[in-house]
């Protein structure tokens, strides 16, 4: 499985929910069917541990509907934001979600750069680019530098963001690298 952060890694989450959902899904019908065709009833201990399967049936069902919406970049998308990386001498986080009460939004690249987190909205989530800044702020709430947040809607706009910013100093990389780290603790 690809670490959270790195290119397809929600593609394989995705993967991960269905195949566990599927299984769970095998076990519970073998369970019922094995009640009813050997014993002829539905009161016994298979059908109870049918139902105990059902939550995370359930569990891996919800997760698996909630990554449905979410598309990641491009390969080509992807070998512009390398180029990018680069350039600027950083790396990016893939596949980043931020989750909520409200729900999940999801941006499909996210550069940390000198106190400075700029994320890549994905296209047509939420026609408010208010929202998408409100749901990355999260990321202030953690590390003890309140970093600038910014959205933008595609990759060249996220390059130039880049480019108007100065390298970072030393104590700034360390900063950084916590911000990042709080970053990956917000989605699943």
């Amino acid at each position: 499985m690809v670490a959270k952060g790195n290119y397809g890694y929600a593609k394989g989450l995705k993967r991960k929910r269905m195949l566990l959902m599927l299984v769970c899904f095998a076990f519970i019908l073998a369970d019922v069917l094995i009640s009813l065709i050997f014993f002829q009833t539905k009161k016994t201990l298979f059908v109870v541990l049918a139902c105990i399967m059902a939550i995370p049936f359930a569990k891996n069902l919800i997760g698996y509907l909630m990554l449905i919406r979410y598309e990641p970049l491009t390969p080509e998308e992807h070998e512009e934001a390398i180029r990018l990386e680069e350039k600027r001498g950083t790396s990016f986080a893939y596949d980043v979600s931020i989750t909520d009460t409200e729900g999940v939004l999801f941006y499909p690249c996210v550069a940390v750069y000198n106190n400075n987190v700029i994320g890549l909205r994905q296209a047509g989530q939420s026609e408010r680019k208010k929202d998408s800044v409100t749901y990355l702020k999260k990321v202030q709430e953690g590390p003890p530098t309140k970093p600038r947040v910014v959205v933008v809607d595609s990759l060249k706009d996220l390059g130039r963001e880049l480019d108007r910013l100065n390298p970072p100093k030393e104590d700034q990389i360390h900063a950084d690298l916590l911000i990042a780290e709080r970053l990956m603790e917000l989605g699943f």
